[in-house]
């Protein structure tokens, strides 16, 4: 198998393939929630086992080792939209559907040459963005129907799920925990600088990047990388 970037087992940090995707309504979570996402918690320790499961899946296939901090913020990102799509789907009472079903065979394959503690966390990982796709263009088709718009191209049923999505969050409510470092910009969960403290040194500001720098991961102890 090649070797690969973090981030091809899924989007490079949340576009997630739905672009413009998440989320409105960002603030600070309560202590060992990592993120409150409506009615659903996502604890430290949730994230902090899938980090480490999502690591272990895709480390052999890194071009170079990343900071782990870079892959928990990933993690957060896509079970935080995991847990919007679920409570979307649930207020439509809509399932994912085939193409879902699809994504979730290939990613079965994939994590079947994986260690078995590893695998659930690795196939509700990578298959998030197929997920929120499906779920996204479900809602899509239910909002034009009721809007009496008959024949929607496949952008317009996925325009119309979009608007759902992000507002969403107004009406429920998405805090994350400032420690992993994501926000709402632009209307999408974004990986930023939410650390209070100074960066002095050049070592220390590599770790504060938008993206992984391979140099700075090399000098972290093997407990904070990936790869």
């Amino acid at each position: 198998m090649s070797k690969t970037r973090l981030m091809t087992a899924a989007p490079t940090w949340l576009t997630v393939g739905v672009a413009g995707l998440l989320l409105t309504g960002c603030g600070s979570a309560a202590p060992g929630v990592a993120a409150q996402v409506g009615d659903e918690e996502l604890t430290v320790r949730d994230i902090d086992s899938a980090t480490a499961h999502y690591c272990t899946s895709v480390e052999e296939q890194l071009e170079s080792p990343v900071p782990m901090s870079f892959v928990r913020q990933y993690v957060v990102q896509l079970l935080t939209l995991r847990s919007q799509a679920d409570q979307v789907a649930d207020d439509y009472g809509v399932t994912a559907g085939s193409s879902y079903q699809n994504d979730v065979a290939q990613r079965q394959g994939t994590a079947a040459t994986l260690p078995e503690e590893v695998r659930d966390d690795y196939i509700q990982l990578t298959s998030t963005p197929a997920y929120a796709q499906d779920i996204v263009d479900q809602i899509g088709a239910i909002t034009l129907e009721d809007q009496g718009i008959a024949d929607p191209t496949s952008d317009q049923v996925t325009q119309a799920g979009l608007d759902v999505f992000n507002q969403w969050p107004d009406a429920n409510g998405i805090d994350i925990d400032p420690r992993f470092g994501a926000a709402s910009v632009d209307g999408v969960l974004s990986p930023i600088d939410t650390n209070t403290s100074v960066a002095v040194s050049e070592i220390a500001k590599s770790g504060l990047a938008e993206q992984p720098d391979p140099a700075y991961a090399e000098t972290l102890p093997s407990t904070q990388r990936c790869g």
